[in-house]
């Protein structure tokens, strides 16, 4: 049972990541932590046990976690096809991309929330916790085989529901669209080059300096993200750029596995200012919401403390 715990752990914090912290749920809502794990936790377990168990590194989360976000809110609950999904959430006729049938704030908001937040940053905390087996599968072939028995029934609920409520079905040129390029970003996934340490001679930022530039980074793409050309396009930047930088970093010869739990701890530390501003889709709002999430943002706290001095503890 121990040896499972990481794997456990994961399953759980990334729906709290992904919809609590964020501020998607409030914390008076944590009943639907198991639904919600279904989908998040199974996914983000799963892809990292694949990428963990194929030598790959971030660079395959990334595009695994790009997939899940299209398979989650393309084909599933179909929020970026669906201009009624929701009163807050409109990703169709805000900034339309042609021929695409969504827009493109929708899409690097879903992106982002997704890819980096509700699964890389959850896998990258998780090992942070258990650094001595960070690099190592957590699950055997019966954990694999209930892991993905368990995104497929999260996959059932959450599409069903989403259609039992709606009663809205994207036509299939979005769909089969959508398909391919999950099926693409899949693939891209484990032909990317494997990770190499120590290209370069020269020595990487300390851990503190990267993680508070994750987190004014990561806040700054929120702060200009808007539902509009321009604040697309300023988001657009600031990924790419942090993209670039961090690939720069990474190079480097000291580069090692605190540096990485400092990028997830900042972007851990954006989410929990940002999910302040939120009015949650379920659950309550107001007072309820707000004690809710002060007591979320300092559990978030606690935990990249405990992470860091492990991985910490461990690299020295």
């Amino acid at each position: 049972m121990r040896n499972s715990m990481p794997a456990v752990g994961l399953f759980f914090l990334a729906p709290l990541i992904g919809e609590m912290l964020l501020g998607a749920t409030s914390l008076d809502a944590l009943a639907l932590l198991p639904v919600l794990a279904l989908l998040y936790g199974s996914g983000a377990l799963l892809i990292r046990e694949l990428v963990r168990r194929t030598g790959r590194g971030w660079g395959s989360i990334l595009l695994l976690g790009a997939a899940y976000a299209l398979l989650e809110e393309g084909l599933l609950d179909q929020m970026l096809f669906n201009a009624d999904y929701s009163g807050n959430y409109d990703m169709v006729t805000v900034t339309p991309i042609p021929l695409v049938g969504t827009g493109a704030y929708g899409l690097i908001s879903v992106l982002a929330v997704h890819a980096l937040w509700s699964i890389t940053v959850p896998i990258a905390l998780m090992e942070a916790l258990v650094p001595q087996r960070a690099e190592r599968p957590w699950l055997g072939r019966t954990g694999l085989t209930v892991t993905a028995g368990l995104l497929v029934l999260g996959a059932v609920v959450v599409g069903w529901g989403s259609y039992d409520d709606s009663g809205y079905m994207a036509p299939w040129p979005l769909l089969a669209g959508t398909a391919a390029v999950v099926a693409a970003l899949v693939v891209a996934a484990f032909l990317i080059p494997r990770p190499r340490a120590g290209l370069d001679s020269r020595g990487a930022p300390r851990p503190l300096f990267v993680g508070i530039a994750s987190c004014a980074v990561t806040s700054a793409f929120w702060l200009v993200l808007q539902p509009s050309r321009l604040g697309v396009a300023a988001a657009l930047a600031i990924a790419v750029a942090a993209a670039g930088l961090v690939h720069h970093w990474a190079r480097a010869r000291d580069w090692a596995p605190p540096h990485i739990f400092a990028l997830a701890a900042g972007a851990t530390l954006t989410y929990a200012w940002v999910g302040f501003g939120q009015t949650p889709d379920q659950g309550s709002g107001g007072t309820v919401n707000l004690v809710g999430h002060i007591l979320l943002a300092g559990a978030a706290v606690a935990l990249l403390c405990v992470a860091g001095r492990r991985v910490g503890a461990r690299s020295a």
